[in-house]
């Protein structure tokens, strides 16, 4: 925080009025210094002992407790003085609070803030003396709208003519949770004034705090530094606490630990993912999951599961903030992009409610952000927060998908920088969500498009064209087709929204699907849709013990007949199939034996005459 601490004491030493926002409520470490604040009226304090203006009162307002003044300041910093030592620095923060203690001397005056105001500007014309002003919560004290009450109005104007002015030898600092929420008027075309955003405790901050309070020998710093990204000093005096009960923690109850006070869920699905489960990961999605066609996409998503477990996810970019897992799912439409994404969520946290999918044609507009993160202040629906934000909170061990990434606003591409570079997301209301524990997949049908995202021409579908009609091998043609989507996607990014940036955090894990294009393929996803329509149907008829039973002769009358458009139109073709020949053909003989009143019936299915018939 040294930067923002820098910035903020030049602009009182060169500005009447500091307007501060953002975390206003945590503890601070000046670095340099090595000096821990409680709170920001003692940074405040500090600050006003150092610039080069000596003041004879400090005085501070809020709306609750109202005015109250400490008397002038009797000592200022030596010159030069060497820095501290361990154990003078273990001592200074009770220090710290000591003196600012001593030299309050606390007159609390319940009077209306326009009487504050109007004695303030009257005070802080003059050049008899030097009064260094704080107001706390302005933003709750006259926040900004469109259209304010008269007693707001009041207050603005009040403000703005204590701004208007203030004399060069004493200053105003005003204090607020949000920027957005400030009354523009009290910056705008105002020479006089300073902004100044206080920021989250970033890891340099964080890893000196640790240092401070656990010892420069603990052995752990860097990772809880690297864990703890995103929270405040405060929560680490909580997490602190508890390392130092359990001197031997290992990295993995860290995680645990910090997760208590990341996202308020104590179980760590990661760590406890069954080893001897991930080792027969890739039969278990194929065989059990129902995921058939996909090899090689299911090795891709194996291998990022296999990183996270080891924990060794971020650590080559040392970090391990990010999101546990990123893929971007690449190929033709029905192939089962967001089939493995479910089943993925379902074998990493036990059920496909820890999928949270967004399709990304619903925000083409820059507006449409908001949808993601929650309307701004003073817009309609503020106070419900973002889809995204909101899903994470209720659900931080999910898989996020972003479906059809290329249709979203260039707007929207920030928010995933952010997601994938810091693993964590501000909502409008100021509300930070971790998504250290999720998996972030995008899919696209990049590669096979006619037009690009700015409406041109793109020759993507004509080269995808060539390569299906050429005469090679079925290895080969499946390996430039990979190249085809992998080079689609690279292009993508860096030409036709020159977003390069986010083409890097992607990295090697742009994964190809393959077209369902042959008849074993066909015929091994069609097998897997009856295998779940037959569980499905027992269950649903449970109460009067109906069966169905599916013949391999309709599996091969499918292939046969609506083979062309399942290597289009991939597993929706299935689908419709499915739901045209065999649905509409057994919903007959369902009605009858229910109008019989009949029980225990097994429906046999099979082809016959070039069509689907139920056996009597």
């Amino acid at each position: 925080m040294s930067v923002w601490i820098n910035n903020l004491k030049m602009a009182l030493e060169h500005k009447e009025v500091v307007i501060v926002h953002g975390n206003v409520r945590d503890k601070y470490i000046d670095l340099e210094k090595e000096l821990i604040y409680d709170n920001f009226t003692e940074l405040i304090l500090d600050i006003a002992n150092e610039l080069p203006l000596t003041f004879s009162r400090i005085t501070f307002y809020d709306p609750v407790k109202g005015e109250w003044v400490t008397g002038a300041l009797s000592t200022k910093p030596q010159p030069g003085a060497p820095p501290k030592d361990e154990d003078e620095f273990a001592e200074t923060q009770p220090q710290q609070r000591k003196a600012a203690d001593q030299r309050k001397e606390t007159m609390e005056q319940k009077i209306p803030p326009s009487r504050t105001l109007a004695k303030w500007s009257t005070e802080l014309s003059r050049t008899k003396e030097n009064v260094l002003a704080t107001i706390f919560y302005l933003d709750k004290l006259v926040s900004y709208k469109q259209n304010y009450q008269p007693e707001e109005r009041e207050i603005i104007l009040r403000i703005e003519k204590l701004i208007e002015n203030i004399t060069p030898n004493n200053r105003l600092v005003m204090a607020a949770l949000q920027d957005s929420m400030i009354p523009v008027e009290l910056y705008t075309n105002s020479p006089r004034t300073r902004l100044i955003p206080i920021s989250m405790p970033d890891k340099e901050d964080r890893f000196t705090y640790l240092k401070h309070r656990l010892g420069q020998d603990y052995q752990l710093l860097e990772i809880v530094s690297d864990l703890t990204d995103g929270l405040y000093i405060r929560d680490l005096d909580n997490i602190i606490e508890e390392l130092k009960k359990s001197r031997e923690i290992g990295s993995r109850e860290i995680r645990r630990l910090i997760n208590k006070y990341r996202i308020g869920e104590k179980q760590d699905y990661w760590g406890s993912l069954d080893l001897k489960k991930l080792q027969n990961a890739e039969k278990i999605f194929v065989e059990t999951k129902g995921v058939k066609g996909q090899d090689e996409a299911v090795k891709k998503v194996i291998g990022v599961l296999q990183l996270a477990r080891a924990g060794l996810t971020g650590m080559a970019s040392g970090t391990f903030s990010k999101p546990k897992g990123v893929l971007f799912f690449a190929g033709p439409t029905g192939v089962g992009k967001t089939f493995l994404a479910k089943k993925l969520a379902d074998f990493l946290f036990g059920s496909e409610e820890a999928f949270i999918r967004f399709d990304m044609s619903e925000f083409k507009e820059e507006h449409t952000v908001s949808k993601l993160i929650g309307s701004p202040p003073g817009y309609v629906g503020y106070e419900k927060g973002g889809l995204l934000t909101n899903g994470v909170r209720e659900k931080p061990f999910s898989v996020i998908l972003f479906d059809e990434i290329e249709k979203a606003h260039p707007k929207i591409m920030d928010i995933f920088l952010q997601i994938l570079d810091e693993g964590r997301l501000t909502d409008s209301r100021g509300q930070t969500v971790f998504l250290t524990e999720t998996v972030i997949i995008f899919t696209s049908n990049i590669g096979t498009r006619t037009t690009d995202s700015l409406g041109r021409e793109t020759t993507e579908r004509r080269d995808l064209d060539v390569i299906l009609a050429e005469k090679v091998s079925e290895e080969e043609k499946r390996k430039k087709i990979q190249q085809h989507f992998t080079k689609a996607v690279e292009d993508f990014f860096m030409f036709e929204i020159s977003r390069p940036e986010l083409l890097n955090r992607i990295g090697n894990n742009i994964v190809p699907f393959n077209y369902i294009d042959t008849a074993e393929r066909q015929k091994e996803i069609i097998r897997s849709h009856l295998d779940r329509i037959k569980e499905e149907f027992t269950d649903r008829f449970k109460s009067r013990g109906y069966q169905v039973e599916f013949s391999d002769s309709t599996v091969e009358y499918l292939v046969q007949r609506y083979g062309k458009n399942i290597g289009t139109f991939g597993g929706r073709a299935i689908t419709n199939a499915i739901e045209d020949d065999l649905m509409k053909t057994i919903s007959i003989p369902v009605l009858r034996a229910e109008y019989n009143n009949l029980q225990n019936v097994t429906f046999k299915m099979k082809a016959e005459n070039n069509k689907i018939i139920v056996e009597d």
